[in-house]
């Protein structure tokens, strides 16, 4: 009886590790696809980067050698913000018709320019904003944050142009001097991680890091107030702005 049992026991061991061995052969062409799917679409992003790299090193040089005119890569655009992205007319860079923006401006004023969005319908939307913001403590009251406000905005552009790209451009931040004197809240990097985040949430949004451009409010970029740009920063700016298209 003994060895019946024994018997029995040996024989549905054996049928286990069959059933086992059975369901891990079976498993194995799935995990060997989903290994090669995974390699493909490693090497097919590494391919990705480095042409946006080439890309970028080759329009660079091209910029650096006066061959090729950073403004011109902006397509057919439009940008949104304050009296930073206002200078981009003063300076004469950009056509006052595709500049919306004027002193003293913030995110909020983004619905005033509604009407000429719908007029122009540009593929590629700018915005800059940020400093006028911050001042202002903007989003403090309301549920969601300064965050909300933003897409708000955003929302209320792409309802009316749904087929177009819309960049946020990472604020660069102003000297230490101006957070002083116009008693600015130094917390850009936070504001910073906000409107990334709100990028993010989004399709037919991306954000542009141009805090490094401004290298902690101590780069050789800014007027005597110390938070309005140079004209030679212009074209830089631009440049930084192209290159974050293509990522």
């Amino acid at each position: 009886m003994k060895k019946k049992k024994l018997g029995l026991f040996v024989i549905g061991l054996v049928f286990i590790c069959i059933v086992v061995s059975i369901t891990i052969l079976n498993k194995r062409p799935e995990q060997g696809e989903n290994y090669i799917k995974g390699q493909e679409t490693r090497e097919m992003n590494d391919i990705e980067s480095k042409i946006s790299e080439i890309k970028e090193e080759e329009r660079n040089l091209a910029i650096s050698n006066e061959d090729l005119d950073p403004f011109s890569l902006l397509g057919d655009f439009v940008f949104y913000g304050d009296s930073r992205v206002l200078h981009y007319t003063s300076y004469g860079f950009i056509d006052a018709s595709r500049i919306f923006a004027a002193m003293g401006e913030t995110i909020e004023n983004v619905p005033q320019y509604n009407d000429r969005l719908k007029e122009m319908k540009p593929k590629n939307v700018f915005m800059a904003y940020g400093v006028n913001d911050m001042c202002w403590q903007l989003g403090h009251d309301v549920e969601g944050g300064y965050g909300q406000l933003w897409k708000d905005a955003i929302e209320n552009i792409h309802e009316i142009v749904p087929d177009a790209t819309i960049y946020v451009c990472g604020l660069i931040p102003v000297t230490d001097a101006a957070k002083v004197n116009y008693e600015i809240p130094d917390n850009f990097d936070e504001v910073n991680a906000i409107l990334k985040k709100v990028a993010g949430e989004y399709k037919y949004t991306r954000y542009i890091d141009n805090a490094s451009l401004g290298e902690n409010g101590l780069a050789d970029i800014y007027t005597e107030d110390g938070f309005h740009f140079k004209s030679e920063f212009y074209p830089i700016w631009t440049q930084s702005i192209v290159s974050g298209m293509d990522k």
